[in-house]
């Protein structure tokens, strides 16, 4: 699968409806704007322009988001239902979303197994990263290309192609790129979901 940034008519794709399915989510939890807002951190402006349309929110405000609706992120880019016991995604259908000098693509649709995701990410080198997050579950990353930094909250680690880092996704951490470089990396997350 070849990974390119630049003009993905994919990207669009990927974040129709996202304003919807945020407040959607929202209003299922009984939250109003301003409950959500300071769950997440968010200036309540920022919130309504994201549920208008009228805001692209980077990639660490959709992390801060899911974390604060207790969803997985790929739920914020379908409303897909868990149902086939397999989906095939071609390398060309996968929408990315690329926004701060980041791009990411959700690998795993939620319809597949719920509480686990798989994502590919780049960072571009000029980028200020991922603002520290936590969230739930476990998190697992492998360097396909550069140099990645991860800053946990009790030390730091750089990893480069073919390395990878496991940890609780409790701990806030932050993502970077180094080197000059972009860093591209897999990142594959779980969730205990509680049964229903």
């Amino acid at each position: 699968m070849v990974f390119d940034v630049s003009d993905n008519p994919g990207s669009s794709r990927a974040l129709a409806g996202l304003g919807d399915r945020i407040r959607r989510l929202r209003a299922a939890r009984g939250l109003d704007q301003g409950e959500l807002a300071a769950r997440a951190e968010l200036d309540v402006s920022h919130l309504v322009n994201v549920e208008q349309g009228e805001l692209t929110p980077a990639l660490d405000v959709l992390a801060r988001l899911a974390t604060a609706l207790e969803v997985g992120l790929s739920q914020l880019f379908t409303d897909g239902r868990p149902g086939p016991a397999a989906m095939v995604l071609r390398g060309n259908e996968v929408p990315t979303v690329d926004t701060d000098g980041m791009a990411l693509q959700v690998l795993t649709p939620r319809a597949v197994i719920p509480g686990l995701y798989a994502a590919r990410y780049r960072i571009s080198p000029t980028s200020e990263g991922v603002r520290p997050v936590k969230h739930e579950g476990h998190d697992w990353l492998y360097v396909l290309s550069g140099q990645l930094h991860v800053d946990f909250d009790q030390g730091a680690t750089t990893l480069r192609a073919g390395d990878s880092v496991s940890f609780s996704a409790r701990v806030p951490h932050r993502l970077s790129a180094l080197g000059g470089a972009p860093a591209e990396f897999l990142a594959v997350g779980a969730t205990l979901l509680a049964s229903r």
